[in-house]
């Protein structure tokens, strides 16, 4: 008999806060019986399976339970719908935990081997529903006791012990809604998912998320590189933390579903060295650094030293042995030579993925030319330089001297970010912002009054001075007006990341705080928080749910992605237009653009929405509502999560929606084709005449890479131009985007500004 207190035991505690805990899964299913019942029936095989309930220091309870699985003579559907049965048998086990015990379910850790009737995609997707639906980290483990072949197997209390036991190791130690970007000590790649551990999603959803057209050309894209034995290396500056490492996550995820052989890696960071490249890089190529933040010769010297130590230290034995190279930004731009060197052979991309001030750039009585004259020494030896879609942002002798093409940063429908939270997720996750709030600033945000949300890094280009006193306006304006609210109005957040290579980040933050605490802002100083958020973008998505408005009003900025996050949840945005951000917002549509540092024209935004004289405009004919009918970006996502049987939203589902050019899939397909050109692969190589049957776009994720490239396919390649050189230096380049879509793209796509 179990030590532990049975899960199926109510408890008698009533407490206040929701309590974190994590679930350990061990499953055993029985061989089919030889004979069949007497009335010919099948007798079914028996399932047990065991769950423990850890709450982040050792078991509290478990129970383990018998179920039939009925398998004989079933397949297609008949098969699916019985793996939906078990599937939501212990499905509903879980949202029995949190809604009868008042407990927050974060992991559900599995312990290998799971019977492999379970591991196939008919029926229901078990992994991405914990995740999508009822928002728990699903992560597969192959316990420690894995290793014992020739002794009993243990029991599925154990295997369930053990996996959750491990498990929880992986959770960021700040937060348990997300897990550690850990990398691998010997050569420093990222270990996406805990190293494929962790699954929040499959295929299947990406292709939900996504318009056949698009799913057409990457699943083609994908197919041609496996088949030629592409090889591809990203390098960027940290594992965690800011734009960049997400969009890698994301994709390095999609990618390894389809079998791309494609690696990450990251430096050993150094303070001396970020403080370099975020003050005198990245901040002075901005234009938002002060004018004593020119390079020395010191600066240069511990630069160069320390990508040489990195590169010595990991990346010697197969980083830079790929294909294709990609390195983001100037962090790794030294690594370039010593590419050339040693891998001649290999294509480099250099990717840009900062507002460069090209007309100081271009001037050579600026600091901006100095600092960009040094950089480029690096990066002039590359094959393609990729920017922004905004042609402001590429300097005069980078258009001379290099192949340039333009393209969008993206975000992930399925990370925490964009995915819905129902009204559970939503309690949990305001009941922890506050905590953070009290915590970091004093003050509680009332959810009922409403908010606005700004989310973004703690950065000097992120408009966060015009933000607060355009609120302070606002505040004003509505204290004047003829019905003020008793309660005073919508309140303020303001809430992001740091980063380890971001050392401006607690600066400004403080300087925020020093702001808020003068005289002038007394009306609003206990109606603003300002939140330092821990590594999840869990709470940063479901804050920006619930939003009554959304800012972005960035005085700088490359293209803030944070824009179409908001977008996608039906969140009405006031942004700036800064950089890349006006190709985002339909103005009037789905948000407002406002001159760069107008603050009156933001307060004035705020109140014409308050008082009714404006709103967006989005249809909502193919948006699930709730029992109610309501259609708040809450309600609606409510609506979704609590239906199981639902497809994963299409990431472009109306009108006013932003382009697939800004998410996952369209990322890695823009990216595809341009390490095919870059290679001036043939597409009409290792073609077959038979047809897939569409495997691919059924989630079956081992699929890809085992058949030969169809007919169809080479068409379909044949339309991106695959086997085309790409443009040479002195030509202007095109959105990537146009390049991969042709007359499929959408009218107002792929624009440069």
């Amino acid at each position: 008999m179990s030590p532990h207190r049975k899960l199926s035991v109510s408890s008698k505690r009533h407490p206040t806060q929701i309590q974190d805990i994590f679930l350990g899964l061990g499953l055993s299913l029985s061989p089919q019986p030889s004979e069949r019942k007497p009335d010919g029936s099948d007798p079914g095989r028996e399932l047990e399976y065991s769950a423990v309930l850890h709450d982040g220091t050792g078991v509290v309870e478990s129970e383990t339970f018998h179920t039939r699985y009925y398998t004989l003579g079933k397949e297609g559907e008949e098969l699916a719908e019985e793996n939906k049965r078990i599937g939501r048998e212990v499905l509903g086990l879980i949202r029995s935990i949190q809604t009868d015990k008042g407990m927050n379910v974060r992991m559900v850790a599995v312990a290998e081997p799971v019977p492999k009737e379970f591991k196939g995609h008919e029926g229901v997707q078990f992994f991405s529903t914990l995740w999508l639906h009822v928002d728990v980290i699903p992560i597969l483990v192959n316990p420690s006791t894995s290793i014992f072949t020739k002794l009993p197997a243990p029991s599925t209390s154990a295997s369930a012990t053990a996996a959750i036991s491990a498990g929880v190791k992986h959770l960021h130690p700040a937060t348990h809604s997300a897990t550690t970007a850990d990398v691998d000590p010997t050569d420093h790649s990222v270990q996406v998912d805990c190293n494929g551990q962790v699954k929040l999603c499959s295929i299947l959803q990406y292709k939900q998320s996504t318009s056949d057209a698009l799913w057409n050309r990457f699943t083609a894209l994908a197919d041609h590189l496996n088949k030629n034995n592409i090889s591809i290396s990203f390098f960027s500056a940290t594992p965690q933390g800011g734009g960049v490492a997400l969009m890698r996550h994301a994709m390095i995820r999609l990618w390894k579903m389809v079998g791309l052989n494609v690696k990450w890696y990251v430096p050993e960071g150094h303070p001396t060295v970020f403080d370099i490249t975020k003050r005198k890089f990245h901040n002075v190529l901005q234009g938002v650094a002060p004018q004593n933040m020119d390079l020395t010769d010191e600066d240069k010297k511990w630069f160069e030293l320390w990508t040489e130590q990195n590169y010595e230290s990991f990346w010697t034995n197969g980083a830079i042995d790929a294909s294709i190279i990609v390195i983001d930004d100037p962090q790794l731009t030294a690594l370039i030579p010593i590419i050339k060197k040693k891998r001649p052979d290999a294509k480099i991309i250099f990717r840009s993925h900062i507002q460069i001030q090209s007309d100081l750039t271009d001037d050579p009585q600026t600091m901006q030319h100095r600092t960009w004259n040094y950089l480029f020494d690096f990066i002039k030896d590359v094959d393609l330089f990729l920017a922004h879609p905004v042609k402001f942002f590429v300097p005069k002798n980078v258009h001379e001297n290099l192949p340039v093409l333009y393209m969008a940063p993206s975000t992930d429908p399925l990370d925490g970010l964009n995915k819905p939270y129902g009204r559970a997720s939503v309690r949990y996750f305001r009941q922890y912002f506050n905590q953070l709030s009290l915590q970091q600033c004093g003050v509680h945000i009332d959810w009922d009054r409403g908010y606005i949300c700004q989310i973004a890094r703690f950065d000097p280009s992120k408009g966060i001075d015009d933000l607060v006193a355009a609120y302070l306006q606002f505040r004003k304006k509505l204290e004047n007006s003829a019905k003020p609210p008793v309660d005073g109005g919508p309140q303020l957040i303001i809430m992001g990341h740091g980063s380890v290579d971001d050392p401006d980040g607690s600066w400004i933050y403080e300087k925020l705080h020093d702001t808020l605490g003068t005289k002038e802002y007394a009306l609003v100083r206990d109606d603003v928080a300002v939140v330092r958020a821990p590594p999840s973008d869990s709470i940063l998505g479901c804050i920006l749910q619930g939003a009554w408005v959304a800012t972005q009003l960035s005085t700088r900025e490359g293209f803030e992605v944070k824009v179409t996050e908001a977008v996608n949840k039906r969140v009405p945005i006031i942004a700036s237009d800064a950089g890349g951000i006006p190709l985002q917002v339909k103005h009037g549509k789905n948000g407002w653009i406002v001159p760069t540092g107008d603050r009156s024209a933001v307060a004035n935004l705020l109140y014409d929405i308050w008082e009714g004289k404006v709103s967006v405009h989005r249809d909502l004919s193919g948006s699930t509502r709730d029992a109610d009918g309501k259609t708040d970006p809450n309600s609606i996502a409510q609506a979704w999560v609590g239906d199981f049987d639902k497809e994963a939203q299409k990431v472009h589902n109306d009108e006013g929606a932003t382009s697939e050019d800004f998410w996952t899939v369209g990322n890695s397909t823009r990216w595809m084709l341009l390490f095919d050109r870059l290679l001036g692969l043939s597409p009409e190589e290792n073609v077959s005449g038979a047809s897939t049957n569409g495997k691919a776009t059924l989630g079956l994720e081992e699929e890809f890479g085992k058949v030969k490239i169809t007919a169809e396919q080479v068409e379909v390649l044949k339309g991106m131009k695959v086997g085309d050189k790409l443009n040479d230096k002195g030509i202007d380049g095109v959105n990537v985007w146009e390049m991969v879509m042709g007359e499929d793209m959408i009218e107002g796509e792929g624009e440069l500004i």
